[in-house]
């Protein structure tokens, strides 16, 4: 702001012309000295000071030659007092164009130019003026912008931090979760193993029994004669028995099923006979499967319409058994089916809801812990994603402005871009300005 400010003051003045040869400037005036020979400025040589500016090029750097068209590498000063001074290439100077805003370049061409340096400072100071304007304003936006990035900034690290510390607040709670959840386990899994042993003892003690009776069925369905002794010839009726596969119990198989002895009392038919026949034996008081031919199917009568109607009336009836089934809980297993595991009691089942509460608890924190992490490792993922991306360059060029604004968009080469901003994000505080920085002024 203050190196504008002192600018448009500077414009404001009028220059005091200090005695210099022709298309020197200020800053380089004592390197002219009419007292003394001149030296090239690159030092290669020394001529009489009245070949200074003799439309003869004497210099290889062309500066003995700085007011005339002599030298192609000569540089022509523009005072332009007013406006700004400017450096031109001394082989325009008299060359019928005027280059100067103060037309002290055709000082010998006879070319009618006009001096527009005060214009020209006049319309620099207005530019000078809205850019002054603009850069206040922009840097107000700025510190507003700052202020607002700050707060955000804090905000995002008071999230951050309320984050961190729910996550590890979970993570302490999923350890006493899982603690407890491993407490109530141990009792539970005894509990369960002691249950599961005595019921297992106990079907073992029922099917053995329950082999014991059949066993026994057997033998008295076997013992025709109802002496309580098995003969060989008692067997020959049960064909079933065959031992070779021949379809028929011979009487050597029906000795050898006795242990090659001519009969067996019920004691030993339960220890040697019955473990060989327990399989395939069939008793005859149990009624045999219907038998259906291979091929041919029932074929039931049509039913007549009253028959149909009392169907119907039946059919919606069940239904509506139905619907009512669907609102109660279903049988856990159909009467007169054994359970397939043990029935706890109410003490171990008091053991494994507990131990299911615990282990549900457990679960749920764990999972919540899991999502929380998930979240944080896919926002850190993303941010690593954009900070690695290499694919792609843009090369953003900042211009202090009153409001972010895009002036231009290009790709100058294959996935190589370049944006052009107004934005007050561009905006300095201006340095101190020193006195000898515009000596033309």
């Amino acid at each position: 702001m203050e190196i504008l400010l002192v600018l448009l003051a500077s414009l404001g003045c009028f220059a005091v012309e200090v005695k210099r040869p022709r298309g020197v400037s200020l800053t380089n005036r004592h390197f002219y000295d009419e007292t003394r020979p001149f030296t090239c400025l690159d030092g290669s040589k020394t001529i009489p000071f009245d070949r200074v500016n003799d439309d003869y090029c004497d210099c290889a750097d062309g500066t003995d030659e700085p007011g005339t068209a002599a030298c192609s590498n000569g540089k022509f000063h523009c005072s332009n007092a007013g406006y700004r001074p400017q450096y031109m290439p001394a082989s325009r100077v008299n060359d019928g164009v005027c280059d100067c805003c103060d037309t002290t370049d055709e000082y010998n061409s006879g070319a009618f130019c006009q001096n527009t340096c005060r214009e020209m400072g006049r319309r620099a100071r207005e530019e000078l003026q809205q850019m002054a304007e603009v850069t206040r304003e922009g840097l107000l936006v700025k510190q507003q912008l700052i202020e607002e990035a700050r707060k955000g900034r804090e905000e995002k690290q008071g999230k951050l931090q309320d984050v961190e510390q729910r996550r590890q607040a979970l993570q302490t709670q999923v350890e006493a979760l899982r603690t407890e959840k491993e407490a109530a386990e141990i009792p539970e899994r005894e509990a369960k193993e002691t249950q599961k042993k005595e019921w297992e003892e106990r079907r073992a003690a029922e099917s053995a029994e329950s082999d014991k009776r059949r066993a026994a069925e057997a033998f008295a369905e076997l013992d025709q004669d109802a002496d309580r002794i098995i003969s060989a010839s008692e067997l020959l009726s049960r064909p079933e028995l065959d031992t070779d596969g021949d379809g028929t119990l011979s009487a050597e198989e029906a000795q050898s099923l006795l242990g090659d002895l001519d009969s067996v009392d019920l004691s030993r038919f339960l220890d040697s006979v019955w473990p060989q026949i327990r399989e395939k034996f069939k008793s005859e008081a149990e009624p045999p499967p219907p038998r259906v031919d291979e091929g041919t199917e029932p074929h039931p009568e049509m039913p007549t319409e009253e028959e149909e109607e009392e169907e119907g009336e039946e059919e919606g009836e069940e239904e509506d058994e139905e619907s009512e089934e669907d609102h109660t809980a279903p049988p856990t297993k159909p009467q007169g089916e054994e359970p397939e595991g043990p029935v706890y009691d109410e003490a171990t089942q008091a053991l494994i809801d507990t131990a299911q509460k615990a282990r549900s608890q457990y679960e749920e924190a764990e999972k919540s812990l899991r999502d929380m992490e998930e979240t944080i490792r896919c926002v850190i993922t993303r941010l690593l994603s954009a900070l690695l991306s290499l694919n792609r360059s843009t090369q953003v060029k900042l211009s202090c402005g009153k409001e972010t604004l895009v002036t231009s968009t290009s790709e100058p080469s294959r996935c190589e871009y370049l944006m052009e901003f107004f934005t007050p994000a561009a905006c300095r505080q201006p340095q101190d300005v020193l006195p000898g920085d515009h000596d033309e002024l």
